[in-house]
């Protein structure tokens, strides 16, 4: 640390926010907090709390409650029901809670009550919880909310000013996260209790055919029950075994269920046991049979919170013909391609009912 950045520490440290140089920063003389323009350099430290570095972050994962501060986009919440109209997903260190809101200079009431009852309910009252305040790169937001929660007496403040984009930026992975309810202090799940499948053509055009329920299991995992049905399916018998298949002049989608033992349990880094479940066999109306060497994987993300978008490969599904190992995953997707702007339905989205 330069001499300059030693003087703004110490400056900060002790509350001269009427200096010259907590000047240059824009920190309001009164309160002490950056009142407006929220994305733009920040200080090296900040009163109260520990700077940490991407490194020391990943190391604090375990044993602390990281709290992603940034504002949504959106409409705010809803004054009546209390969750947050946004516009925009938010993409943040996986198990980080979203509190938005909360890190700009000036709270209302309102807003105030919701830190502090937020902060309590994750620390279990204990004063002594490690907490680690972060949003964007460049974010006084996060600033602010350090400052402010350990004026509220919590020790172990930690700042993270890199945020979300120095955790990317070191080949760390997002995840969708959904912001706590400004009112009942909860936080939606990332899978809806019931959703619908549709596959969607090249136009954009959907058809639907199934439902999923999901169940949480733990924090971090949920249950999945699939059913694949509808009008668009007809029975056909093939290669003597049954199969629903949406028909069509050019290309037939059979769907193919996975004959073999699940677990049917999906996080939100691993989607493979629900992709397991909706398999399909290409075939042209001219073939007499079927061949699941013309199969139909579709590789799942989660695109925002509660909506599930997968993309077509194309790949041999022989290889469900024999019962795989307990516990494994037959499937090869390295020997798959993706042909989906050669396919009728190119891709398959999962939404809420």
């Amino acid at each position: 640390m330069n001499t300059r950045s030693c003087l703004i520490a110490i400056a900060l440290m002790f509350g001269f926010t009427n200096n010259a140089l907590a000047e240059q920063y824009d920190i309001d003389s009164e309160t002490g907090f950056r009142m407006e323009r929220y994305r733009a350099p920040v200080p090296e430290s900040v009163p109260g709390g520990t700077t940490i570095s991407t490194e020391e972050a990943k190391t604090l994962l375990s044993d602390a409650v990281f709290i992603d501060v940034l504002p949504p986009v959106g409409l705010g919440a809803d004054p009546l029901e209390g969750h947050w109209l946004i516009s925009e997903p938010r993409y943040t260190v996986e198990g980080a809670i979203w509190l938005p809101e909360v890190g700009r200079g000036f709270l209302s009431d309102e807003h105030q009550d919701f830190f502090e009852r937020n902060l309590k309910r994750l620390s279990n009252d204990n004063p002594e919880t490690k907490f680690v305040f972060f949003c964007t790169a460049d974010c006084w937001q996060s600033w602010n909310a350090s400052k402010r929660a350990s004026q509220l007496g919590y020790k172990n403040i930690y700042w993270y000013p890199s945020g979300t984009d120095g955790w990317q930026e070191s080949g760390n992975a997002l995840t969708p996260v959904l912001p706590v309810n400004f009112l009942t202090d909860t936080t939606p799940p990332l899978f809806p209790p019931a959703a619908a499948v549709f596959l969607v053509d090249q136009s954009g055009n959907e058809t639907a055919i199934g439902s999923i329920r999901f169940s949480t299991n733990d924090e971090n995992t949920f249950g999945i029950k699939v059913e694949i049905e509808g009008d668009v399916f007809s029975d056909q018998f093939l290669s003597m075994r049954p199969f629903n298949c949406i028909t069509d002049p050019k290309e037939w989608y059979c769907y193919l269920q996975y004959p073999y033992e699940l677990n049917n349990t999906i996080s939100s880094a691993d989607l493979t046991d629900l992709e397991y479940q909706l398999l399909f066999v290409l075939k042209s109306p001219s073939e007499f049979g079927i061949d699941a060497w013309n199969g139909l994987y579709f590789k799942l993300a989660l695109a925002q919170p509660q909506v599930i978008v997968g993309t077509a490969l194309s790949g041999d599904l022989n290889v469900l013909q024999s019962p795989p190992e307990p516990n494994t995953r037959p499937i090869d997707l390295g020997e798959f391609i993706d042909e989906s702007s050669a396919r009728r339905f190119p891709k398959l989205i999962i939404r809420p009912k």
